[in-house]
This record gives structure tokens, sequence and C-alpha cells, in this order.
């Protein structure tokens, strides 16, 4: 097993476990669900050295670790060579839904509604006449990141003023494609994750997933990848 394949692997199964537990993670627990047999001592090692490297860190002397930023948009790049969907039911759940709905506001503002549900975070939406269209605020207050204030407040701060917030999260996107901004690569929210894309005709429309950094990221980056082409193709 190639060294540097095997602590790509230990990072993508730690991110994985620590955003469904939110809890620091150790290296039996990764060793535990790695696809092949590997001794927990040399999962321990190379957690030391994604650690040196920056892309984990940890918390307490005796505990696991947790994923940095640095960590987080490595796998991000990694997850995205994989180009995973959103499963058929899925899909099909979201295109009868939008097949019911006649107007355009209405279909707006049911998929910033939609990737709240689906994701447990923030779907936010802006048409081209800078119309917003926010939801899922109340799944943030459940999580608790969203009692440290640099999650919570900041985020309640950024959402009281969408347009200027669109305005500074599109300085930030690269391309039509899905972005992900992590950390601090969002200017108001620097521990907070955003899924992002435009749509529509010049790309002036725009999708977005808002949580903290510590998503789903395998469902959001699908999922706002999906519903970008449902609303493409209204």
């Amino acid at each position: 097993m190639d060294g540097n394949k095997r602590k790509q692997d230990i990072l993508k199964v730690l991110i994985e476990t620590f955003v469904h537990t939110g809890q620091p993670v150790g290296s039996m627990q990764v060793a535990e669900q790695l696809p092949y047999e590997t001794s927990s001592a040399t999962v321990r090692n190379d957690m030391t050295e994604l650690t040196e490297l920056g892309l984990l860190s940890q918390p307490h002397t005796s505990a696991g670790r947790i994923p940095t930023d640095l960590g987080y948009k490595t796998y991000v790049k990694v997850i995205a060579q994989e180009r995973r969907e959103l499963s058929k039911r899925q899909q099909d759940v979201l295109t009868k839904h939008f097949q019911k709905l006649r107007n355009l506001q209405e279909r707006y503002q049911a998929a910033a509604q939609m990737l709240a549900e689906m994701s447990g975070n923030v779907g936010l939406l802006m048409d081209d006449m800078q119309n917003t269209y926010l939801s899922g605020l109340g799944n943030m207050v459940r999580l608790p990141e969203f009692n440290d204030e640099q999650f919570g407040l900041k985020l309640v701060e950024a959402l009281e003023r969408p347009k200027q917030f669109i305005k500074d999260m599109a300085q930030n996107t690269e391309s039509d494609d899905v972005n992900v901004l992590i950390g601090d690569e969002n200017p108001q929210m620097r521990k907070a994750t955003i899924v992002v894309s435009n749509f529509g005709p010049k790309g002036r429309r725009m999708i977005s997933i808002i949580g903290p950094t510590r998503m789903d990221y395998n469902k959001n980056l699908p999922l706002v990848e999906y519903m970008k082409k449902i609303l493409n193709d209204l």
C-alpha cells in the first residue's frame, strides 16, 4: 500500500467520522474503518505526519485528532475527483417536487427549503433581481457549533445582510462549477463552509448551502450540483 494513498484514505475516514460524531477521532477508530487491514500503530504514525503537515490538529494531549481547514480543503479535492451523485431516489424526489410548482419564485423558495432540509444546514438562493430566498436557520441553532459566537453570531450577522453577504461570497468563487469556500476563505464567517454555484442566464443567479466546516461534504456537493441542474432546466 502506497504511503501517500494510505494517508489520503486515513484523512478521508477521519473527516467522515468526525462529521458524523463531532468528537476527536482516534487511530483505532480509523484503522477499523479502512477498506484494508492496517495496524492502529501505522495509522497513528500517519496521523502524526498529517498533523505535522497541518491537515489535522490534536485538541488535547490524550485525545484523537480533528481536521483543520487545510484538512477539509484537501479532502474536498479528493471527493471532487470521485464525482459522486445524489441517489436515484433523491433525484426523483427533487425533480417531481419541482414539476408541481409553476411560479418561479415558489420554485426558488422551494429550492432553498429543499437544500436546507436535505443538508441539515442553511439553503440560500439569489435571483438576478437581487431577491434572496433563505431557509434552514433553525437547523444551525441545533448544532453545537452555533454556541461558538465565531460561528453562530457571525452567521446570523451575515444572513441579516444577505445581499452584501452574497456579493462578498461572489468575489471568492472561481468558476461556474460548484465552489467550496472553507474557513478563512469566508471573511465574514471564518468557521463556516459555503458550497456555492452560479446558475441561470450568464450565471447571474446563485445557489448555496451554508454550514459549519463540519458539514457532510459528500452529500452537499452533489446536492448543490443537482439542484443547479434542475433550476437551469426550468
